[in-house]
């Protein structure tokens, strides 16, 4: 194999399953010559050798191994095949942001999602471009019912498919020791950040909670959910202080109080910044409504 590769993807959204099928190629064969495909390419080898080339790196993918090929690439055989070969490929279609690196590089999320509504440790699915397969009987069968499911002409089979699809993402992703560690630290930061969320939060504080320096918990969250510390913090408060206008009485004060700001006009600041609105401002305007700007659904606050 070439030097090792790896493909990191945004889940949200999440990658989409478009078509799939079967191919089989004998002596004398090449593979086709593209370069406008818009999709990734998932082939999962069933027999034989397929000699085939991405932008000038050539790869020779055998029996029992998987091999994927980037979107608007060129890829083409360097060499034709020498015997029967047969695969299965998947063409599936990414929104979200990807790279292809000899690592794993976090991705974070196109989709601003508040924290309150969302919580997932980690964004990225990494998937390594040309590896051997684990379990090949089980993804073939897997990907042929995927088949099955697109095929159908219920329209309840386009969801079972895509459903089938992310299960086989699963089943090939790749996860690391050090991935397993950000993540369960990044957890741990968040569920404190939530729980903490009024009281005065610094760098200073989460170091001496965590024991870890203040850059090294900076990059961790930042990894995994695409905000620093800061960041996290002050969204939250501002989903908080949302609740909070639509679902009492209390007043900007109040509110301003309990969400963990000391001073009324900083609070009507960030406020204003968050949601382009001044506090007495939203509140007016949302006083006969029952969705907020965006579309974003605002549960009962909890003073």
């Amino acid at each position: 194999m070439a030097q090792p590769a790896y493909i990191s993807i945004s889940c949200l959204p999440l990658p989409t399953f478009i078509e799939g099928g079967y191919a089989t190629f004998h002596a004398g064969d090449r593979h086709p010559n593209r370069h406008h495909l818009q999709f990734f390419i998932l082939m999962l080898m069933e027999k034989g050798e397929l000699y085939i080339a991405e932008d000038g790196v050539n790869y020779t993918v055998k029996a029992g191994e998987m091999f994927i090929l980037r979107p608007l690439h060129h890829h083409y055989s360097w060499h034709v095949v020498t015997e029967d070969t047969a695969y299965y490929w998947l063409h599936f279609y990414v929104t979200g942001r990807w790279e292809q690196q000899t690592s794993l590089v976090p991705m974070g999320s196109v989709i601003n999602v508040p924290t309150l509504h969302h919580y997932t440790p980690v964004e990225t699915l990494y998937l390594a471009k040309h590896v051997k397969m684990r379990h090949p009987h089980r993804l073939a069968e897997m990907t042929r019912q995927i088949f099955k499911n697109s095929e159908a002409t219920e329209s309840y089979g386009f969801w079972q498919a895509q459903q089938l699809f992310i299960d086989v993402l699963q089943e090939i992703q790749v996860q690391s020791q050090q991935e397993s560690a950000m993540v369960q630290l990044s957890d741990q930061l968040q569920r404190y950040l939530r729980d903490h969320f009024n009281e005065k939060i610094t760098s200073a504080t989460l170091s001496r909670e965590f024991h870890f320096h203040p850059n090294h918990l900076i990059r961790t969250l930042k990894a995994t959910t695409g905000l620093t510390p800061t960041e996290y913090l002050r969204q939250y408060r501002m989903e908080e202080a949302e609740k909070c206008l639509l679902n009492t009485t209390m007043s900007e004060t109040e509110i301003a109080q309990d969400v963990g700001f000391q001073n009324i006009y900083y609070f009507s600041t960030v406020f204003k910044q968050y949601t382009g609105m001044a506090p007495t401002q939203y509140r007016r305007a949302q006083t006969n409504l029952t969705v907020v700007p965006n579309d974003r659904q605002v549960p009962e606050c909890n003073p």
